[in-house]
């Protein structure tokens, strides 16, 4: 069994900086990150991790793509009970830059940025454990 630290691999499923990459280790578990903004010997560790002989036990970790984390966005509102806070989001994910004015909105109510955490997370895990069975990791 593949020991998969949950919590880190959602984060790279997550990620939308387009600056890092992560690869998985088949095998362990392991996440490996390549960052355009990596140290010469951060580089140098990683090109040891990923040697030839190792390369085929990694594979890309399938990232979130965008409309996929507008419909969790979506599906969070769709669950909130505060009407206001429901109206403001929705105006939020109509507006130009619908990621950045939903995050800014969320966190400005602590209670439900808990939950919108709460929420992503949950959703994130699902598609991982989705992902991961795909590939027969899992």
């Amino acid at each position: 069994m593949v020991n998969i630290n949950w919590e880190e691999l959602c984060e790279a499923i997550g990620d939308y900086s387009q600056t890092r990459y992560y690869f998985l280790n088949k095998l362990t578990g392991e996440l490996l990150v390549l960052s355009e903004y990596m140290s010469e010997a951060g580089k140098m560790e990683l090109r040891k991790k990923l040697g030839p002989s190792k390369l085929s036990d990694y594979m890309p970790v399938k990232m979130l793509a965008s409309r996929e984390g507008y419909k969790m966005m979506e599906d969070f509102v769709e669950v909130l009970y505060d009407v206001k806070l429901k109206e403001h989001l929705k105006e939020a994910l109509s507006s130009e830059n619908p990621f950045k004015k939903f995050k800014d909105l969320v966190m400005k109510h602590p209670e439900e940025r808990i939950h919108w955490l709460e929420f992503r997370q949950k959703k994130l895990r699902e598609q991982a454990e989705m992902w991961l069975k795909q590939e027969g990791v899992i």
